[in-house]
């Protein structure tokens, strides 16, 4: 007797009763896109009676379904069985047996929506758990091994598959023998997806693509794929530019000057031979038909592919867009990893640098006779192999410019750089066809200079401030030197104490840390920052720092120095004052806190917390930075914020109120007014203001020089 089934079956899903037993698929689709898509029928899986001789049978169920390519299609899945029918545990593997070249979607199982017995709960005798790994779902046995009585639809698990190219899949789903002792029966899946193909030039195999760019030569021929959905099956598909027009569909040949064509293909790629007459551009287009049957199609297209047709036949050609270089910073290749090169101008054969270059096919094998180039600029050498992976092989072609062909290096080879005992930039620039790849390498020579630039003020207590100088190296041509050794001294190891040595950096290193006791700085190639710990003292500001390329200051051949302040975390000073006393209206104007302890001396960095109680406040509308607020960092004693004058004139007025903090303000520095003005002033209108005083004193004294000549001739 069937059991009724919870869940309504796809309409397009057969029934399968295989003598005593059943196992029936029911699927229900999520709408997951804007775009129509037939649900998609993976079925209910339903158990049966058994003895022990039993074999379980999944309905061979052949369900059809259509989707678009990159949208996601979910089911769920079930399994019952008629009354008296005995769960006892087993796997449901999806496996995709068919798919187009190119694709690697995969079905996967997810646990939406299960249900007891396949979920823990229940009696210990209808508790069944199931598990996902990928694609198989595992139902695990129950504890006590007596199974569970299925006697309606119940959900184990949701199954999701997104097609990812345009073509044919087939999804399998199989029972393993832990549901019987005989054979199972599998079921079958089929999905459609729609869209277009293209195929990159001359006669080249379709690619699963569903948009891109096409490449082809004049008067050749390019081949677009089209697969209709089961919503609309068919649709028109057109081409226009570059005097193209369609010479095949599926095989038979259309009217000399066809421009369109119908697809009607059900779900089968349908090929579409494209003529290209002339270079130029190309588009084709897909439009669906508006209800299936009407003739009418839509207005705007499903998808489009574009064909870049070019002044020749690309057969044998180099795909410049899909070719690649990539440099190592080493002998011999290794890494897909670019790297950036920097290494010693000392002359040497071996490379410091590797390129290895991959050669793209536009259609079919590249032409043997292909040119390949390589050539220098500024500093270094050039090696040019074979080999895919040391540009020092065998008997490599060197040199500043260097050539072969592609029949002689294949379509992947290395390109070493070698110095040539010259600082300076080497551009290294290869060619192979309508490919060009560019690399520079920088050359350095010994240290010759050194540059020192404070980046925090070390804190007076005994605590080490973390790269609170940053020194550069360079060599006679101003290029950073890399992996080079730099000493420090402290003028006055009573205020404070410096890192002994560190080496210049290979590469940029990005600033991070909390100020100032784990701070990174932000160092260049051939840089390096320096700890400094200040000394608890309050009669010094600050130390002379000197670097040197020596282990001691006296025999240093290139240094530099740096004098660095050292403070108290706390301050007990808190200032705030503008960079000039007056400005334009619309002027840029530079406003500072500046924090000094009781000994006056700048303080040391600190990330500021709680220095102001409130945000300063303006009497004018000011625009640029925010004003101050209650936090504010200082590396060196300050910090600054930009603002913008107004336009109008007069005092600008800033003021506030020093927080409360104990560990960046003392007592003395605490919950005190701070305030500082600014007058804007219009030169143009101060002038004009002038002119009209004067011109004012003018007509006065005229009134009154006209009054003295009346009075004389007795006119009143």
């Amino acid at each position: 007797m069937m059991v009724p089934n919870s869940h309504q079956p796809h309409a397009g899903n057969a029934q399968v009763r295989l003598n005593e037993r059943k196992i029936v698929k029911t699927i229900s689709l999520k709408k997951v896109s804007a775009v129509a898509v037939a649900s998609l029928g993976f079925g209910l899986l339903s158990v049966v009676p058994a003895n022990a001789a039993d074999a379980y049978t999944s309905a061979a169920t052949t369900a059809t379904h259509y989707a678009t390519v990159g949208t996601a299609i979910t089911t769920t899945v079930t399994i019952a069985g008629d009354a008296g029918s005995v769960l006892t545990g087993g796997t449901v593997t999806a496996t995709m047996t068919a798919a187009p070249s190119g694709s690697t979607a995969a079905a996967s199982w997810t646990s939406t929506g299960i249900e007891a017995p396949f979920a823990a709960g229940g009696t210990t005798n209808n508790t069944h758990p199931t598990t996902y790994a990928t694609n198989v779902a595992t139902i695990a046995a129950d504890p006590d091994g007596t199974g569970v009585a299925l006697t309606t639809a119940k959900i184990m698990g949701t199954l999701s598959f997104t097609p990812a190219v345009a073509g044919t899949y087939t999804i399998t789903l199989t029972l393993n023998s832990a549901f019987g002792a005989g054979a199972e029966t599998n079921g079958t899946i089929t999905v459609y997806a729609a869209g277009l193909a293209y195929a990159l030039g001359d006669g080249a195999a379709v690619s699963p693509a569903t948009t891109g760019n096409g490449i082809a030569g004049p008067a050749n021929t390019v081949t677009v794929n089209a697969t209709v959905n089961a919503s609309n099956t068919r649709a028109l598909v057109s081409v226009s530019g570059a005097g193209a027009t369609i010479i095949s569909n599926d095989g038979t040949a259309l009217t000399a000057g066809a421009t369109s064509t119908i697809v009607a293909s059900g779900g089968t790629s349908k090929p579409i031979i494209i003529n290209t007459p002339t270079a130029g551009t190309v588009t084709v287009s897909q439009f669906y038909e508006s209800g299936n049957g009407t003739g009418i199609y839509a207005s705007t297209a499903s998808k489009t592919v574009t064909i870049t047709v070019g002044t020749a036949a690309v057969a044998g050609g180099i795909s410049a867009s899909s070719s690649t270089a990539v440099m190592n910073a080493a002998a011999t290749w290794s890494s897909t990893t670019e790297a950036t090169v920097t290494a010693s101008r000392t002359a040497s054969a071996t490379p410091v640098a590797a390129i290895k270059v991959t050669l793209a096919q536009v259609a079919g094998s590249i032409t043997g006779s292909t040119a390949v180039t390589a050539t220098i600029t500024g500093s270094g050498t050039l090696l040019l192999n074979a080999d895919d992976a040391n540009p020092s092989a065998a008997t490599p072609i060197t040199g500043r410019s260097v050539s072969s062909t592609v029949s002689t290096l294949g379509e992947i080879f290395t390109v070493g750089v070698a110095p040539d005992g010259t600082s300076g930039v080497g551009t290294v620039t290869i060619t192979a066809g309508t490919y060009t790849a560019t690399k520079t390498v920088t050359f350095f020579g010994s240290a010759a200079s050194y540059k020192a630039t404070n980046v925090l003020n070390p804190t007076a207590n005994g605590v080490a401030t973390t790269d609170a100088v940053l020194v550069c190296a360079a060599d006679s041509a101003g290029i950073p030197v890399v992996n080079s050794t730099i000493y420090a001294y402290s003028g006055d190891t009573t205020v404070a104490t410096v890192e002994t040595s560190d080496a210049t950096e290979a590469s940029a290193i990005a600033t991070s840390g909390t100020i100032p006791t784990s701070h990174v700085a932000k160092t260049a190639v051939g840089c390096v920052a320096f700890d400094v710990t200040g000394l608890s003292q309050t009669t010094k500001s600050s130390v002379v720092l000197t670097f040197g390329n020596a282990a001691t200051q006296a025999t240093s051949t290139v240094t530099t120095t740096s004098t660095v302040n050292v403070g108290s975390v706390a301050a007990t000073t808190v200032t705030l004052t503008t960079n000039k006393a007056t400005y334009a209206p619309g002027e840029k104007m530079t406003v500072t806190l500046t924090f000094k302890d009781s000994a006056g001396r700048l303080v040391g960095a600190g990330v500021g917390t709680g220095t102001l109680a409130a945000a300063l406040t303006s009497s004018a509308s000011l625009t640029g930075d925010a004003l101050f607020a209650t936090a504010n960092a200082s590396t060196l004693g300050v910090t600054e914020i930009t603002v913008y004058a107004p336009l109008a004139q007069g005092p600008v007025v800033f003021t506030g109120k020093t927080g409360t903090d104990a560990t960046y303000l003392a007592t003395a520095g605490r919950d005190l007014a701070i305030t500082a003005t600014a007058t804007v002033v219009d030169a143009n209108q101060s002038s004009l203001l002038t002119q009209i005083d004067a011109l004012n004193a003018k007509i006065v004294a005229l009134n009154a020089l006209i009054a003295k000549i009346m009075k004389k001739l007795g006119v009143k």
